[in-house]
């Protein structure tokens, strides 16, 4: 409450009590000066309301906030490692290591999303990308996530050696989704290539 509008109040309310004791409470004086002090204690009322109003939207804005804040963090580093993975996953150790370390960054139950080779799951989807016969390695050029951490993505070369022996190297951008923890929640691969043609490359080579 204000200087003035607390001044307004005990204003008022004096007048009032000399009205009382005056015993003009009939009088046309009175009765305005009643209706003052009504409408100054609604004033008040209001403004208490809309300063508390503005404290719980502030409160809960800053809670967001930080919130938002701890989620892109987490799942940064989620990104940030499974980008070291792809890279070079023998420096993350024998083959079920590594699968065992990028389980422990997804929800259970994540999909692991394919445009040209379907969905499956997430440990089998990384093991047929990371090792199965391809002895692949998957170098991130580009990557990206949103301000809050929820969805992000990356554009990588995928190099490995195709089913006959030869060399290939298949482009692609990946589409993901992360949880409040930073974790994956869903992964979908796409690629610029026709579907029957990245599986060509991926049995042909390049």
């Amino acid at each position: 409450m204000s200087f003035r509008t607390l001044g307004i109040v005990l204003v008022a309310f004096g007048l009032l009590l000399v009205g009382c004791v005056g015993d003009a409470t009939d009088s046309g004086e009175y009765q305005e000066l009643e209706e003052q002090l009504a409408a100054t204690e609604a004033r008040v009322a209001d403004l208490t309301a809309e300063l508390s109003e503005a404290k719980a939207d502030h409160d809960v804005s800053a809670v967001a906030a930080e919130g938002a804040a701890s989620r892109y963090e987490k799942a940064k580093a989620t990104q940030e490692i499974a980008f070291a993975i792809m890279a070079d996953p023998s420096a993350f150790g024998s083959e079920e290591e590594v699968l065992d370390l990028l389980d422990e960054m997804a929800v259970p139950g994540t999909v692991y999303g394919d445009a040209a080779f379907g969905s499956v799951g997430w440990r089998p989807g990384w093991r047929n990308t990371l090792f199965g016969q391809v002895d692949a390695t998957i170098r991130t050029w580009a990557s990206w996530l949103s301000e809050d951490g929820s969805v992000g993505g990356s554009l990588w070369t995928w190099s490995g050696t195709a089913g006959n022996g030869e060399p290939f190297d298949l482009e692609g951008i990946e589409l993901s989704s992360y949880d409040e923890n930073g974790l994956y929640s869903s992964v979908m691969v796409h690629y610029p290539n026709e579907d029957e043609e990245v599986l060509r490359i991926f049995d042909e080579g390049e």
